[in-house]
């Protein structure tokens, strides 16, 4: 089966695909930035990728533009290997994106964030975008309508939403016990921050920086995450993205 990665195509295939009917693009936008000491660096690059590609082929006639594999993580700098855009450089991309996938004829255009942090940037620049482009559908997924998911995870592993973790908690680790094991230290498995991340903390998070909060740079216990659950936690969250943006291709 020919790819729907844009980057493994020729310019030759793209044109045909869109001229029959390949109306949809979607990319992902992930972060390279540290998620504690046994999860690799790319590890929400990885997941974005792997989670636009999952949606580009649920939907059907679409087709997968590269990842964005860095993102704004300033607040994770003060671990070694942590890379970040600013904010405004990070809008400036998906414009530059947007604007090259408009031009060629795509209908809608779809972010996948798989990083909070990305999530303001992504807001910042998206009107502009509609606006630019009235009769395209422009939006972005990042976590919405997920909770009830995580919260049947919890119940089902006997986990509290703190185990489960928003930063490379149990569904992380797990995730990339499925995706890649060979780049997890399981032998670092930590349990990090398990408490609530109120307003107060993740702003503590991000005016500090991650380490004032979890020093491992942890949110989450990783000491019973497995591969298995991993891919129990892609299939419940996969049902619900797929429905959501088909809901809003339809609107």
């Amino acid at each position: 089966m020919d790819s729907i990665r844009i980057d493994e195509l020729t310019w030759v295939d793209v044109k045909e695909k869109i001229e029959n009917g390949y109306k949809t693009v979607i990319f992902g936008v992930g972060s390279t930035e540290q998620h504690g000491p046994s999860l690799p660096e790319k590890t929400d690059a990885l997941q974005a990728d792997q989670f636009a590609n999952i949606l580009a082929l649920e939907l059907g006639n679409a087709l997968q533009a590269p990842t964005i594999s860095v993102g704004y993580s300033e607040y994770h700098l003060n671990f070694p290997g942590t890379i970040s855009l600013r904010k405004s450089t990070l809008s400036a991309i998906i414009e530059d994106y947007i604007d090259s996938l408009a031009r060629h004829g795509f209908e809608n255009i779809i972010v996948f964030i798989s990083h909070g942090g990305n999530e303001e940037p992504v807001k910042d620049i998206l009107p502009k975008m509609c606006e630019k482009y009235p009769d395209k559908k422009i939006f972005y997924y990042y976590t919405q309508e997920i909770l009830p998911a995580i919260r049947e995870m919890g119940q089902k592993y006997r986990l509290t939403l703190g185990e489960i973790g928003s930063h490379a908690g149990d569904m992380e680790a797990s995730i990339m016990l499925h995706y890649a094991p060979d780049l997890v230290k399981k032998d670092r498995f930590v349990e990090g921050y398990t408490k609530v991340m109120t307003p107060r903390v993740q702003k503590k998070s991000r005016a500090e920086g991650f380490n004032a909060v979890s020093e491992s740079g942890v949110v989450g216990d990783q000491r019973k995450a497995s591969a298995e659950k991993g891919k129990n936690y892609i299939d419940n969250f996969k049902s619900i993205v797929v429905n959501y943006v088909k809901r809003k291709l339809s609107e």
